[in-house]
């Protein structure tokens, strides 16, 4: 299912009052590398049953940061590799985009699933549950650089 565009503790915007002057003097390579992820997700769901997830973002320094992102989009999630859980593959538009981080802040975004993928059908949209196994990934957008801004845990879909 698409995520829910929930930004917390602070609204969604490009760059808030989080950060001020100083945040944007932080080089992004730095800022960036300053940050951790961790993904929140139930260990089970249910087809058909929306299951919330959270994605949090954490400022580890003792600084505010700002950090440029290379697309709108702020976060994103996937399973076993499809993006949203929507194999027709939306590409967001490439704007960069800011988003500040308070000193030792934390964001989160929230999202939902509920066991099924979705793909073009012949007399449109189809949506086909997937029980079984399945890797839930959350991340923040920020281009090739990934290596500590995802998290991932294992889900398991129950058919009932």
């Amino acid at each position: 299912m698409k995520p829910a565009d929930v930004l917390s503790p602070e609204p969604a915007g490009g760059t808030d009052g989080g950060g001020g002057w100083f945040a944007g003097l932080v080089p992004n390579a730095v800022a960036l590398r300053s940050l951790s992820v961790e993904l929140r997700a139930p260990r089970e769901i249910v087809v058909g049953e929306p299951a919330t997830f959270a994605l949090r973002v954490r400022n580890r320094a003792p600084f505010p940061l700002s950090v440029r992102l290379p697309t709108s989009r702020l976060w994103g999630w996937d399973v076993d590799g499809i993006p949203d859980a929507d194999e027709r593959r939306f590409e967001p538009p490439e704007t960069p985009r800011r988003v500040a981080f308070r000193r030792r802040g934390v964001r989160q975004f929230e999202g939902t699933w509920d066991g099924q993928i979705r793909d073009s059908g012949t007399s449109g949209d189809e949506w086909r549950p997937e029980p079984g196994e399945h890797i839930l990934t959350g991340y923040l957008a920020s281009g090739k650089s990934l290596q500590n801004l995802q998290d991932s845990v294992q889900i398991t879909v129950l058919n009932i």
